[in-house]
């Protein structure tokens, strides 16, 4: 995967797609040349739960591990890590003692998807996102990027303490640094009035009530691109092109009952990413324009092909994802070792990729071709780390074993292209 400078720009397209027998909402980047570095893949008639708050009841708390699992539906629960009573958002609760009990009526927000047999993760942290802040519901520490210092970091720290709330506190994404106080002051002023709209009517909704936080997949993945990184945004979806028109529905809303609760100012997520929108309304599918069949077929193919004529076959396993290194048709005109170390990174290159694309996650194996040399073993990794740094969903390259394989583990989050198309 190609390192993206500052000066290059990204190509997305947010569309929907007939696939077999069922219809696929689609979140494609492209990089300046036309290569595909993320694709989000949503099964319409299964969307994603990422995002949304519950009223969920306590089933079962298990001190040793830190968790319960909650309730959320009729034969649905959440695994909800917690370690304190007070960590925990009560609506109801089952008994005036302290500690955490079955029955306890809660809020929580879902974090990641159920993927295969495990149940969707949530979190105590309820928050309401724009594109460069971050609002958490309840006291606590308002914080900054990591990424941010110097004096940017120093002026939004004063920005922080002038804003602080006794029922919120705020988070500065790594984009704010580029922003100045009026900018920012908008985005913060929008997401307190929608927790303070949330907070309003959390006492007189029913359990397993649902509130969806008006920000669906594709919203959530474009506001982690930077807009000053992006050159265009195009969209056939009538949903979309209302929400850059400000026409869009920017309300909380309860499962079955949409629109019960609605902000009092229009959502300024999309603002800086409105100059950028295009509208497509031609008769000819954008997802056919874009090609976007062929490449869902490339990336449901076991096998990737590489420049030098080698190849990666991928397996997706319940326990771990595998992922093998063939030289296929490949030639060793400049020597044997010159021709497994270039195959080698190629491979790495394109495995980063097909993690992004395919959306793999959990421990994936890697099999290289076999490297005598250690110093070549020490370049393809270093390659493999490079080209992961960029994975906004976080990759950690654990160890290379004996047997010369290397583990990895990338963070779930949602399902697997897979998982997805087979639901």
């Amino acid at each position: 995967m190609p390192e993206i400078s500052e000066q290059e720009q990204l190509e997305i397209c947010i569309t929907r797609m007939p696939w077999k027998d069922i219809e696929i909402g689609l979140f494609l980047v492209r990089t300046g040349d036309g290569q595909a570095i993320e694709l989000q893949v949503e099964n319409l008639a299964r969307p994603s739960m990422v995002g949304q708050i519950h009223i969920g009841r306590i089933q079962k708390y298990l001190p040793s591990l830190h968790a319960a699992f909650v309730d959320i539906a009729d034969q649905k629960k959440v695994f909800l890590p917690v370690k304190s009573p007070d960590e925990l958002n009560y609506v109801r609760r089952q008994s005036k003692s302290e500690g955490i009990h079955g029955g306890d009526e809660i809020l929580l927000q879902i974090v990641a998807d159920p993927i295969k047999s495990k149940d969707a993760i949530g979190s105590s942290d309820i928050v309401f996102k724009s594109a460069d802040v971050i609002a958490h519901l309840g006291s606590g520490e308002s914080g900054i990027s990591r990424k941010i210092s110097g004096q940017d970091r120093r002026r939004l720290r004063d920005f922080l303490s002038a804003c602080q709330g006794e029922n919120y506190h705020l988070t500065l994404r790594t984009s704010a640094a580029s922003l100045g106080e009026e900018e920012l002051s908008g985005q913060v002023e929008a997401l307190v009035e929608q927790m303070e709209d949330f907070q309003e009517t959390i006492g007189q909704q029913a359990l397993f009530t649902v509130f969806q936080p008006g920000q669906p997949l594709w919203m959530e993945r474009l506001m982690t691109y930077p807009a000053g990184q992006i050159a265009s945004i195009t969209s056939d979806l009538e949903e979309v092109i209302a929400s850059f028109a400000g026409e869009r529905d920017n309300s909380l809303h309860r499962q079955g009952l949409k629109g019960f609760l609605r902000t009092r100012r229009v959502d300024s997520r999309l603002a800086d990413y409105a100059p950028l929108f295009h509208a497509y309304r031609d008769e000819y599918p954008l997802y056919q324009l874009r090609n976007l069949t062929r490449l869902m077929k490339e990336i449901s193919s076991r096998t990737v092909w590489l420049p030098c004529g080698g190849n990666i076959v991928i397996e997706q396993t319940e326990a771990l994802n595998v992922i093998d290194i063939n030289t296929g048709k490949m030639k060793a005109g400049g020597g044997k070792r010159d021709a497994v170390l270039t195959c080698n990174l190629q491979a790495a290159e394109e495995i980063a990729r097909q993690m992004r694309l395919r959306n793999l996650s959990g421990i994936i194996i890697i099999d290289f071709i076999n490297m005598r040399d250690k110093r070549d073993l020490t370049r393809v990794m270093e390659h493999l780390s490079s080209c992961c740094k960029r994975d906004p969903q976080g990759v950690s390259l654990v160890d290379v074993t004996a047997l010369g394989l290397v583990e990895i583990t990338r963070q779930k989050k949602y399902a697997s292209l897979k998982q997805i198309l087979s639901s």
